[in-house]
């Protein structure tokens, strides 16, 4: 690389051909890691060069000069590695964030009568084990989905794929579920040993070992079922 290509160039000359040194382009690095940011304003100076090219082709009714080409050619292979880091960031997070995405809100009542009341309970409890269940790094998941906050904006500014984008939408939507369904049970939980009753959580297991050992008393007793044709 030239010592001129680095540098963008802050005016374009109105002469018919410029010289290359006059329209240099950021060069593109395609084995460098990028944040977006940094790339679109990288791409927002070339983006400016192109315009005033394509207008100077258009007007003049010519081909681009082999300076001119080279700029187009940055431009477009820029466009390629913004798009390379934005899809690999955002299915990073997919990944990241991939536990997350079967988590649904908790259950609320202003029901006074206790069989409505219990069936919320047992909801809540039901969701709560299935999220206990799940093999993930707490603070990891914190982390993740605070990055995602960060992203998701630009990411979407950048042309993401949008299923996927609805995707992780709802993967965060999950992460927020969990923590108001964690707050909902640690509520009830705190008011039933107020009133000297079992908390929801006391028989949820939470070692590796008591959730294999639940998970094999479940299978046996719907086994059981399938056997006495109640199934």
């Amino acid at each position: 690389m030239r010592r001129d290509e680095g540098q963008p160039s802050h005016s374009v000359p109105t002469t018919p051909r410029p010289s290359q040194s006059s329209l240099s382009s950021p060069g593109v690095q395609p084995g460098r890691s990028h944040s977006l940011t940094h790339l679109n304003r990288q791409l927002d100076e070339l983006n400016r060069q192109c315009s005033v090219i394509q207008k100077r082709l258009f007007m003049e009714d010519r081909e681009a000069t082999p300076e001119e080409q080279q700029i187009l050619e940055a431009r477009a292979a820029l466009i390629a590695r913004r798009n390379e880091v934005r899809d690999s960031q955002l299915d990073a997070l997919l990944v990241a964030l991939a536990p997350m995405e079967d988590v649904y809100p908790p259950q609320t009542t202003t029901s006074h009568l206790a069989i409505v009341q219990q069936d919320v309970m047992q909801y809540n409890r039901r969701e709560a084990f299935k999220v206990r269940n799940k093999s993930f790094d707490r603070a990891a998941m914190a982390k993740n989905y605070a990055r995602a906050e960060r992203r998701l904006e630009i990411l979407q500014k950048n042309g993401a794929p949008k299923d996927k984008v609805r995707r992780l939408q709802r993967m965060m939507q999950g992460y927020r579920n969990m923590l108001a369904l964690e707050q909902i049970v640690k509520s009830t939980d705190d008011q039933l040993e107020s009133q000297g009753k079992p908390r929801l959580m006391s028989s949820i297991p939470t070692t590796a070992d008591q959730r294999q050992k639940r998970l094999e008393e479940e299978r046996n007793r719907h086994q059981e079922q399938l056997d006495n044709g109640y199934l």
